[in-house]
Formats: C-alpha cells, structure tokens, sequence
C-alpha cells in the first residue's frame, strides 16, 4: 500500500487518496476520506464514516464491561463485511500479557488461523499499549481505532507506558504500513468505564 492510501488519524497530517489534510483526533471520516461509506447491511468497514466506527466500539465496550475493575476490550472486523471475528477484554490477572487486545488476537487465531490480518480492523476502548501495538504491527493489522488515549487512561489511576501508538508504528516504517490509526472514538464513554473503574477499585 502506497503512502498515498495512509490516513493518520489524530491531530497528524494526513495523505488521504492523494489529498493532503489535517485530521482532529476522532473527528468522522467519511467517503470521501477512505472509500465508499458503509452501507445499509454494514458492510464496508474500509469506507466506514464515524457511526460505523461506534457501532464497532460499543461492541469493544460491551467486551470491556466483562472485566468492569480494568475495562480493555477489544473486537476485530473483517474491514470489507463488518463481520465481527473475534472478542477479547484484559485477562491479565491470568497472565500479564492478556490484555484485551492479545485475547482477541488470541480469539481471531483460534476461529481463523494466523491469517487474513490485513484485511481486519482492531476496535478497542484504549490505546493500544507497546505489547499490543507491536502484536498488531507484526500481525499486520492494518486498521487500528480505539476510544481513550494513554494519558486519559493513566489519568483514572491504571499505569501506562508512555509510548503512544503512533511512535511504535513509526518504528515499524520499514516494514508497516497502516492504512488507518484512528483515536477518540466515543471516548466520553470509554473515559466514563476508565473513571467507573477507578471508583470501583478504589472501593474495593
């Protein structure tokens, strides 16, 4: 994929079909951005406008509510149908490097084989932490969107690593190209689980 089908979602220059453009972060992306929008059935996850996207992370949110103390939860699309292939929220008190992002990679592995990555999309209610933006760069997931940021999530009491995903994929230039990285997706609802959270494990 050529730099010319790159869009960097998020406050970054964007290369959109040849268009040059400056995108806020979560800001709707629509057909004219990346495609045809989708349609009625749901099934154009590569030209989906801004509801297509919620829709998609609120099942990522529904994930997130099973583990209400550390709500990452995570769903992965087909982008070409809005088929939803697999689920995962953070299971990390089983071992420290489930989280969510990771149990629905391990879930899509599971159902499809180690296959057919690039033609998915990651949902998830946070910002891919460095194990999970690594584990999608060398998936080659191509599409990642997500609702709170590293810093909104630190802000509710969980610590965080302070390498946004975008500086990991920066690293991965030589051999990643996304096709899109899109933060802030309902994340006054992904902020509202992070703070719920904090309240809970705080009483707890």
């Amino acid at each position: 994929m050529g730099f010319s089908r790159r869009l960097f979602v998020g406050g970054l220059p964007a290369v959109v079909l040849g268009r040059t453009a400056a995108l806020e972060e979560g800001r709707p992306v629509g057909p004219s951005a990346v495609g045809t929008d989708l349609d009625a059935a749901g099934a154009n996850v590569a030209g989906a406008g801004q509801a297509a996207h919620e829709r998609f992370m609120m099942s990522a949110i529904e994930q997130a509510r099973r583990n209400p103390a550390y709500p990452f939860g995570a769903v992965i699309v087909r982008t070409f149908t809005g088929e939803v292939l697999a689920r995962g929220v953070n299971s990390s008190a089983e071992h420290p490097v489930l989280h969510g992002e990771v149990v629905a990679m391990t879930d899509y592995v599971r159902r499809h084989g180690n296959r057919g990555w690039s033609e998915t999309t990651l949902y998830t209610t946070g910002e891919p932490c460095p194990i999970c933006a690594s584990a999608a760069v060398w998936a080659g997931v191509r599409r990642v969107v997500w609702g709170s940021s590293i810093e909104e999530i630190e802000r509710t009491g969980i610590g965080q690593i302070g390498l946004p995903l975008r500086e990991v994929v920066s690293r991965a230039r030589a051999f990643y190209t996304p096709d899109l990285l899109l933060g802030g997706v309902l994340r006054g609802r992904t902020n509202r689980l992070f703070r719920e959270a904090q309240r809970l494990r705080l009483c707890s």
